[in-house]
């Protein structure tokens, strides 16, 4: 932030505010046009660098950056049909007592705001903001396409290609760490963590070759998959031990016996069954969310890599301008989209664009 916004913001008194995450609002009135507020909400932020993660007729939200660029707080400018701005800041941390740093990133907002609209009624940047905006809004530069790319070819969705592949990734995954574990020190969480990352994008790529991309059913393979692994780890741990010590007599399931009778030691603690059986389910759970969380980001990337960036601009700017969906079905089909299936997909990505822009709001 540039230090001349600094100074202005420690001329702000705080108000402490106390809650799970703690949020402060506040409002002020302004005698700007209707059309210039949103516009300079918008340069208020570019000049604090906090990016904007929505906007629309009414309303703009940023995410406010600490001491070392990490995102601690959401702004929300909202005006209002009195020539009211309100602005909300909420804390991005359960931190219960923000000890007056949403109060800080309001009032900092607001004097800023206030500050440019002099400057600029008076250097006539404001209209010059207003005219720009409109022109990003409105369409007005936009070229109706006179034809659109062709629908790319892809393969039928494969789910038994889909299941192989997961299976083979998880019977992968639980090798590697039974070794890890019998030859290493076990760290609870990190080889989780490594797990879930590592299965949800080896999956997701499977995925976008399989052309699967059902959430329900992948679902269920990721889910699936964890408990395959955990079965492989667990194996292939009794295999090493036994081999190790020479004690082929030990069966499997006298393996787990003594496994859960011994139960899980923390350093000098032992937790006994229930924390050997709290730990193996963490094992699969955790994994699960994480891998489950890539996967659904890679295809949703997935979806919208598949249509060519001028048919979904092309289909944004049909809704855009008042179209209904059987509206933009048929200006599509008149391009060369004609296949419900394709247009299907077009729908889906915009449905995925939508979800990140959501996702970064939050």
């Amino acid at each position: 932030m540039d230090i001349e916004y600094e100074n202005l913001r420690n001329t702000i008194k705080r108000k402490h505010s106390f809650k799970y995450k703690p949020e402060f609002t506040e409002s002020f009135k302004t005698d700007l046009n209707d059309n210039q507020i949103i516009p300079l909400i918008i340069e208020v932020f570019k000049k604090l660098e906090w990016p904007i993660v929505f906007r629309d007729k009414k309303s703009v939200e940023a995410k406010c950056q600490g001491d070392f660029s990490n995102l601690v707080g959401k702004l929300t400018v909202t005006k209002t049909n009195s020539n009211r701005i309100e602005v909300n800041s909420k804390s991005l941390e359960g931190n219960f007592f923000d000890f007056g740093k949403n109060s800080k990133r309001t009032g900092l907002f607001i004097a800023l705001f206030q500050k440019l609209a002099t400057e600029y009624k008076e250097s006539g940047k404001l209209t010059e903001l207003e005219s720009e905006f409109e022109k990003q809004n409105n369409w007005a530069d936009y070229k109706i396409p006179s034809e659109l790319p062709k629908p790319k070819e892809f393969g039928e969705p494969n789910l038994v290609f889909s299941i192989i592949g997961g299976s083979i990734i998880a019977i992968l995954f639980g090798l590697l760490i039974a070794f890890l574990t019998v030859n290493f020190t076990y760290f609870i969480g990190v080889y989780e963590f490594g797990i879930g990352i590592g299965i949800g994008y080896l999956f997701g790529q499977v995925l976008k070759k399989t052309n699967y991309i059902e959430f329900r059913p992948t679902q269920i393979i990721i889910g699936g998959m964890m408990i395959l692994m955990f079965l492989t780890n667990l194996f292939t741990q009794y295999q090493l031990i036994i081999a190790e010590n020479n004690i082929s007599e030990l069966g499997f399931f006298e393996f787990i016996k003594f496994r859960i009778e011994g139960g899980l030691t923390i350093k000098d603690l032992n937790t006994g069954w229930i924390g050997l059986t709290l730990s193996w389910i963490f094992q699969i759970v955790f994994p699960f969310f994480l891998a489950q969380a890539k996967v659904a980001g890679i295809t949703m990337n997935y979806m919208i890599e598949k249509i060519p960036e001028k048919v979904l601009e092309y289909t944004i700017y049909l809704f855009d301008i008042g179209k209904q969906e059987s509206e933009v079905r048929a200006e599509l089909s008149q391009k060369g989209w004609n296949e419900k299936s394709d247009q299907d997909e077009i729908f889906e990505a915009l449905g995925a664009i939508n979800g990140f822009q959501q996702n970064n709001r939050e």
